[in-house]
């Protein structure tokens, strides 16, 4: 019995060591996930050093990383015959060029938890990159050789971007994720040289604009296309070659029309509800969504237009012969009036013009009156006598004054005061000066008129779109909370 129990209790000794020494390694592996050793070369050059925890044969796994100055250089311990680099929290400022070229230069996969990133580069080796749920605002994408970029997946949903110029290049790309970012307009010409692409995420942006700026746009290999809850108005693929779209996603926006859905003719689902559409053009977009076979996968649920299938739309009377008469009528009476306005406007200028004009003529025949009035000064000559000086000062002093002006009149030199001239000058160039001003700033008023009031037409349409949009929400929570109470009113009685 003792034998057996001082087996037991090597046994259990031998276990106990394991465990300790299987803690240890753990705690030692976390370690190495995030502690960062930082050296100070110089007081302008830090250099922040991570070594990689292991999850697997290519995979740099890092738990917590902190670069909070972009600045500093970043190094990665055990990273040269990694493939794979996952970071899973901390915090980063932005990943510049500097850091793709030295540490990122060999990586094919990248994925970066929430860690507040504002600036994202790109390698020519990344094939996938994940930044979800960031700050994200600017892509370094340098420049490089046709072709030299490899990224076929990039996640960048729920950041901050307002442009995707910088991703042309990613010429290899098939999926691309930009849901809830800050897009407002979107050229879809940055799309045009990606024949691989197959799935376009752009849900719950800002867009009210979609077009393309070229003028036969392809994209062979699209077979998603996702842009519910934006802010679109109308849409138009008439110019758009999607031969293999099977989802096309457009609810929850300001729809009334919808062009160019003949020319899709892969289409098997499409999403409509949420939008402000004309029953004429809905019928027809019906009509030629069933000829298709193309399933309508929504529906809407509270409808204050006519009900057409499952999606809600409002009549829109067409104007009649006279009323389209009448309102031409008024047309060009608002077309007149704005005629007289800017006659008079342009009569105003003009006659601001010729009384400053006037008043400067004004001064300036002033100025030469008064050069006419002044008494020229006849030079004394030189005498050796000075009773000779006093008798004729006081010999000129009782002529008469018609007699003194006769005198000065045979005079070769005269002498003025130079500082009065200097002065009306100033005033004169003073004057002239404010004059072309004048006239610059009523070119540049007249010029901006039309920028002007574009803008402000683009600003009510904005604020129009908003609020339409946050009552048809407010209809959609009304209903979701109707059937809510329903549907506990229903569970209370049974």
């Amino acid at each position: 019995l003792r034998q057996s129990a001082l087996i037991a209790q090597q046994r259990q000794n031998t276990l106990r060591n394991m465990l300790l020494r299987y803690h240890i390694t753990v705690a030692l592996g976390l370690l190495a996930c995030y502690a960062g050793v930082v050296f100070a070369a110089s007081q302008s050059e830090v250099e922040i050093v991570y070594k990689c925890a292991t999850a697997g044969p290519k995979t740099c796994f890092l738990n917590v990383v902190k670069l909070e100055d972009a600045n500093h250089k970043l190094k990665l311990v055990d990273i040269e015959d990694k493939t794979i680099l996952n970071i899973k929290g901390g915090s980063i400022v932005a990943l510049q060029p500097q850091h793709c070229s030295s540490v990122f230069a060999k990586l094919e996969k990248v994925s970066i938890g929430r860690v507040g990133l504002k600036e994202l580069c790109f390698a020519p080796s990344f094939v996938y990159v994940s930044a979800e749920h960031n700050r994200i605002r600017t892509l370094h994408v340098p420049e490089a050789a046709p072709a030299a970029y490899r990224v076929e997946v990039l996640r960048l949903n729920d950041n901050q971007l307002e442009s995707v110029e910088s991703m042309r290049a990613f010429v290899a790309l098939k999926e691309l994720h930009l849901e809830r970012n800050a897009l407002s307009t979107l050229d879809m010409a940055c799309f045009a040289e990606m024949p691989k692409l197959e799935k376009l995420y752009l849900a719950y942006n800002r867009l009210n604009v979609i077009a393309s700026t070229v003028s036969e746009l392809s994209l062979p290999a699209l077979s998603v296309l996702a842009l519910q809850n934006n802010t679109l108005t109308v849409f138009d693929l008439r110019t758009w070659s999607l031969p293999n779209l099977e989802l096309l996603e457009l609810s929850a926006n300001n729809l009334t029309k919808v062009s160019g859905l003949d020319n899709v003719q892969a289409l098997s689902d499409i999403s409509l509800a949420g939008n402000r559409w004309q029953c004429h053009e809905l019928d027809q977009m019906l009509e030629q969504l069933e000829k298709n076979d193309v399933t309508v996968k929504d529906g809407d649920v509270n409808c204050d237009g006519i009900r057409n299938s499952s999606i809600c739309c409002k009549h829109v009377e067409q104007p009649m012969e006279e009323t389209l008469q009448t309102n031409l009528a008024k047309f060009d009476t608002l077309r007149e009036r704005y005629g007289e306005m800017e006659a008079r406007f342009n009569e105003t200028v003009q006659k601001t013009i010729r009384d400053f004009e006037a008043k400067i003529r004004g001064l300036k025949e002033s100025y030469e009156k008064r050069n006419e009035e002044v008494v020229p000064v006849t030079p004394k000559p030189e005498t050796m006598d000075g009773e000779n000086d006093e008798e004729e000062q006081s010999t000129t002093d009782e002529m008469p004054a018609a007699e003194r002006v006769e005198k000065a009149a045979q005079c070769d030199e005269c002498v003025c005061s130079k500082e009065s001239i200097d002065k009306v000058e100033s005033k004169l160039a003073e004057l002239e000066q404010k004059l072309v001003d004048n006239n610059a700033l009523l070119k540049s008023l007249k010029d901006n008129q039309v920028q002007f009031s574009y803008m402000t037409v683009v600003a009510k349409h904005e604020f129009r779109t908003a609020v339409k949009r946050g009552e048809y929400k407010l209809k959609e929570l009304s209903s979701m909370l109707a059937m809510l109470r329903e549907h506990v009113k229903q569970k209370s009685t049974t």
